[in-house]
């Protein structure tokens, strides 16, 4: 049966994130006629409402990452990952994403810094480091994007007070207490952001900067992205991946795709029924990824005989859901010194500081196996409060709607605030006089709060013996509701080294790619360190473009 193609290019990319931005990107620059699809009104995907960070280790943007040795790598991700992925995707990985990085700083197409500072997530495992491997986007100015920039996905300033930095530098002024003369090299972001209120720049940092320079990046390069264009049939032809049918404005196109098809449409944490199929726990109410990502893509390649992997788990985050607003990842406010997270009977279930994947899964933990843990509670005290941002609030400023609301409860006392939240009062109480005589000695005998590389990063220098740890005694104090959120799910479409989507039996399925959250990442159930989902994704959809050039 002949097709009648309405389009022909070499490579059809499906979605506009990272993953799909960075194939295109590299396929064109490899000499392929691409076209970038997405099914919403707005590109940068979950990408662009993240932090931006990428897990990138050799990434050679400093002396550290120059000197990075592969076989350390290596060693790091076997210990954690274990045989849950293929050695040679491992292997693939560590390789190329040098790179892919270096594809995009040569071009100019992204500039990125170091930073240097962010330990891996367990980086006292074997293979692991202090810092070096997560590199994050400098500052973009969004008017370069023209008429494009009001097409990109954006969420409300991650930063209190809407300035705008890379992370580096909002951690330098964080420190501000404990180091001053550190803190004073990062006022440049809140003169950034100052001057880009009066002249209109748009300054962008984290993840809708990294979705800008990509986007950007695809101006230059003359690479079209279609928005509102929904994947809807993959087309096969003589045994392979021919093109798509999409559905754009209303009517179906056919795209013939001579090189084959990139899937890199993320996730389906926005699938109610997906997640109820493959993870009972799971719930698309809480998560944090982009709204369009319903598995759309990941059914159609399963149309076609695609084997799925990892489909249970998801990049978990804990999270805050205030009324009427956007759920709100906490990362770093948890190992702040002056705060801890209870269960329903008032009880401490984990280490406060854990890197987000792993208290979540704690959390789900605590939740079977004893009191209800969903939600958890994050209790703190007044010191607490005036010291550390939180949920969008600068320090010491708590708006009342937030109290009214019941987002967050207030108490003149421990007893007054278990009464007001569900919490058992006795529990609380006796919860908190033990750690209390705990954080006065500097040690957490119960879980070990400070004792990790990862959880003094997060800590405050300026406090001791631990930096972690600080007694809760300084009314009034507060609780918030904590829910067992996901930056995305983690399973997909099974690939093998090249990126080729693989059938249940091994084969390959030709002309098929898949990147991103939408292929099984190959972390396993494991999270390395910070931009942990970026790196990879990124670097797949490099490895993907690459392999499509090479096929005839």
């Amino acid at each position: 049966m002949t097709i009648a193609w309405d389009e022909e290019t070499d490579l059809v990319v499906i979605g506009a994130g990272a993953a799909g931005m960075t194939a295109a990107l590299s396929a064109r620059a490899a000499g392929l006629s691409v076209q970038v699809l997405e099914k919403t009104e707005q590109y940068g995907g979950t990408t662009a409402l993240s932090g931006g960070v990428l897990w990138a280790p050799g990434h050679g943007l400093d002396e550290r990452g120059r000197s990075e040795v592969a076989e350390q790598v290596l060693t790091y991700l076997r210990h954690n990952v274990g045989n849950r992925v293929a050695d040679q995707k491992l292997v693939a990985f560590v390789r190329e994403v040098p790179h892919m990085l270096a594809l995009l700083t040569r071009n100019d197409f992204v500039r990125f810094e170091s930073f240097a500072s962010f330990p891996d997530y367990r980086p006292e495992t074997p293979g692991g480091v202090p810092g070096g491997r997560s590199v994050e986007p400098r500052v973009f100015a969004g008017k370069r994007l023209g008429a494009e920039f009001p097409k990109l996905r954006r969420r409300a300033a991650l930063a209190p007070g809407g300035i705008v930095g890379t992370m580096g530098e909002l951690r330098k002024l964080a420190e501000i207490r404990a180091n001053p003369m550190v803190a004073l090299a990062a006022w440049r972001a809140v003169a950034r952001s100052w001057w880009g209120r009066l002249t209109g720049a748009e300054h962008l940092s984290g993840g809708a900067a990294l979705a800008a320079w990509l986007r950007h990046a695809l101006l230059k390069s003359d690479v079209p992205v279609r928005l509102s264009t929904a994947l809807r049939e993959l087309v096969c032809e003589d045994g392979r991946v021919a093109g798509v049918v999409v559905e754009s404005g209303g009517r179906a196109l056919r795209l013939r795709a001579r090189r084959g098809v990139v899937i890199a449409a993320g996730g389906f944490e926005h699938n109610a029924d997906m997640r109820r199929q493959y993870d009972a726990d799971a719930t698309s109410e809480y998560t944090s990824g982009a709204p369009g990502n319903t598995g759309d893509a990941i059914r159609a390649g399963q149309a076609i005989g695609a084997a799925v992997d990892l489909m249970e788990d998801a990049w978990w985050a804990p999270t805050f859901l205030p009324p009427g607003g956007a759920p709100q990842i906490v990362i770093f406010e948890r190992a702040k010194p002056g705060n801890i997270i209870v269960d329903a009977a008032g009880n401490r279930f984990a280490n406060e500081a854990l890197p987000y994947n792993d208290l979540v899964k704690q959390m789900q933990e605590a939740n079977r196996h004893g009191a209800a843990a969903i939600p958890s509670f994050f209790v703190f005290d007044a010191r607490y409060r005036e010291r550390y941002p939180l949920a969008g609030m600068l320090p010491g400023i708590t708006p009342q709607r937030h109290i009214d609301s019941g987002f967050m409860a207030r108490a003149d006392s421990l007893a007054a605030l278990a009464g007001a939240v569900g919490i058992d009062a006795a529990g609380l109480v006796a919860t908190v006089e033990r750690f209390n005589a705990m954080a006065v000695r500097g040690v957490d005998e119960d879980f070990h709060r400070g004792e990790s590389a990862f959880d003094r990063f997060s800590g405050d220098p300026s406090v001791g013996p631990n930096t972690c740890l600080a007694p809760l005694d300084k009314p009034p104090f507060y609780a918030m509701k904590l829910w067992p959120g996901d930056l995305g799910t983690k399973g997909g479409l099974l690939t093998n080294e090249h990126a080729e989507v693989l059938r249940p039996d091994g084969s390959v399925i030709a002309g098929l790619y898949a990147a991103g959250n939408s292929s099984a990442s190959i972390m396993g159930h494991f999270y390395p360190g910070a931009g942990g989902t970026i790196g990879p994704a990124m670097t797949w959809g490099y490895i993907a473009a690459q392999r499509a050039a090479e096929m005839a």
